[in-house]
C-alpha cells in the first residue's frame, strides 16, 4: 500500500472515530458514568452537548437536571425536569426520594414539578379499562405434555438468554410457553371465583392465583404484531391491541438489547388485591413475588426445552409498560421476558 493511501485510510479512521466520540449514545454512556462517579460538571457538560445532537431520552433530561442540583444549578435543573416530564418521565418515587434532589425541595417551583408529574400520570391512569375488552379470541393449539427433554437436562443447561436469532416463533410454541407458564392442568368446574377455571402448572399461595399474561407479537407465524391477553382457564388469546407495540414495548424498557430482534414478549402483572383479601399486606410483599417467581421458571425451563432463549426483565417504567399491553386499572406490571430462537 503507498503512503498515500495508508495517509487517506488513516484520516477516514480518525474521522470515524470523531464521529463516534460524539454521537448521542456515545456521550450519553459517558455521562452516566460521570454522574456515578460524582463529576458533575463534567456530566452536565456531556449531557448538554448530547442534547444538542437532536436526540433525547427522559432519563438524560432527569440525570441532567441532578447533576444541575449537585452544582447548585437550580433553574437548570428544574428546566431540566419539565423536559424530563414532557419527554416521558412518569416515575414519581424516583422524584420524590433521589437524595440528589434535597436541594430543591425548598423552592416554590418544585411542588409544581409535583403538580405537573401527578396530573401527567393521573390522565394516562384514567385511560385504563376496568376489565379487559372484548376483542378477537385466538385459540392455541393443544400443548404437547410429552416433551424430549428431562427436567434434569433444563435444569442444568437453563441460561438467562439476551441476544436471540432474527427468526419467527410459530404459535405452537407460544402455545406451550404459556402452557407452561400458567396453564390450567386440572379443571375444576363450580369451583370459587378465585380459581379461575382450576389449578395451574405454577403453584400459587392459596390457589389464589395473582397473575395475568400477555403477549406482545413481533414476529410470530400465525399470530400479527400486537398484544393479546392470555384467557388462562381457556388456553385462548384475547386481542388487545392490533398496533404493532414493539417499539413501545422496547422504549418502556430502555431499549435493552433483548428487544432487538426478540419474536415476542411474555409481560406478567399481577392483582395484588387477588392476595391481599386473604393474607393482607404479606400477600402483596412476599407471596405474589413467590407467584411470579413460580411461573417464571417455567417459562425457563420450557424455553430451553424448545431452543428458544428468554431473560427476566425487570427494568421498566411501570405506567409506561401498563399502557403499552392495556391492562386494567387493578394490575401492576411485574416482568418482561423476551422470547426467541436461540442464535
Amino acid at each position: 500500500m503507498t503512503s498515500k493511501k495508508i495517509t487517506v485510510a488513516g484520516l477516514v479512521l480518525c474521522l470515524s472515530t470523531l464521529c463516534l466520540a460524539q454521537s448521542y449514545d456515545y456521550l450519553v454512556r459517558e455521562a452516566e458514568k460521570t454522574l456515578a462517579s460524582g463529576k458533575f460538571q463534567e456530566t452536565l457538560d456531556l449531557y448538554e452537548k448530547a442534547l444538542k445532537s437532536g436526540e433525547f431520552h427522559y432519563n438524560d433530561y432527569f440525570n441532567a437536571a441532578v447533576a444541575s442540583a449537585q452544582l447548585g444549578r437550580s433553574d437548570d435543573a428544574f428546566a431540566y425536569l419539565h423536559k424530563a416530564i414532557e419527554t416521558g418521565f412518569t416515575e414519581i418515587n424516583r422524584l420524590e426520594k433521589n437524595s440528589s434532589l434535597v436541594s430543591l425541595h425548598q423552592d416554590s417551583r418544585w411542588q409544581n414539578v409535583m403538580d405537573e408529574l401527578e396530573k401527567k400520570t393521573e390522565t394516562i391512569a384514567s385511560a385504563f379499562h376496568e376489565i379487559h375488552p372484548e376483542g378477537e379470541v385466538i385459540g392455541l393449539p393443544e400443548p404437547d405434555l410429552a416433551g424430549d427433554v428431562s427436567v434434569e437436562e433444563a435444569l442444568k443447561n437453563r441460561r438467562s438468554v439476551r441476544s436471540y436469532a432474527d427468526t419467527p416463533l410459530t404459535l405452537d410454541e407460544i402455545s406451550q410457553l404459556l402452557w407452561a407458564a400458567f396453564g390450567i392442568t386440572r379443571p375444576v368446574e363450580d369451583g370459587p371465583e378465585f380459581l379461575r377455571g382450576g389449578f395451574r402448572t405454577a403453584p400459587s399461595a392459596g390457589a389464589l392465583y395473582p397473575l395475568d399474561l400477555y403477549v406482545v407479537a413481533r414476529n410470530v407465524q400465525g399470530l400479527p404484531a400486537g398484544v393479546y391477553w392470555y384467557k388462562s382457564e381457556e388456553h385462548t388469546l384475547v386481542r388487545i391491541s392490533q398496533e404493532d407495540k414493539w417499539e413501545a414495548l422496547s422504549a418502556s424498557a430502555f431499549h435493552q438489547t433483548h428487544f432487538k430482534t426478540a419474536a415476542a414478549a411474555i409481560v406478567y402483572s399481577a392483582v395484588f388485591d387477588r392476595n391481599m383479601r386473604k393474607y393482607g399486606q404479606r400477600g402483596r410483599e412476599r407471596y405474589v413475588c413467590m407467584d411470579l417467581g413460580h411461573s417464571a421458571e417455567n417459562v425457563y425451563l420450557q424455553a430451553y426445552a424448545l431452543k428458544i432463549g428468554t431473560c427476566a426483565i425487570g427494568a421498566f417504567v411501570d405506567l409506561w409498560l401498563k399502557e403499552v399491553v392495556g391492562m386494567t386499572k387493578e394490575e401492576e406490571p411485574l416482568y418482561i421476558m423476551p422470547l426467541g430462537k436461540v442464535e
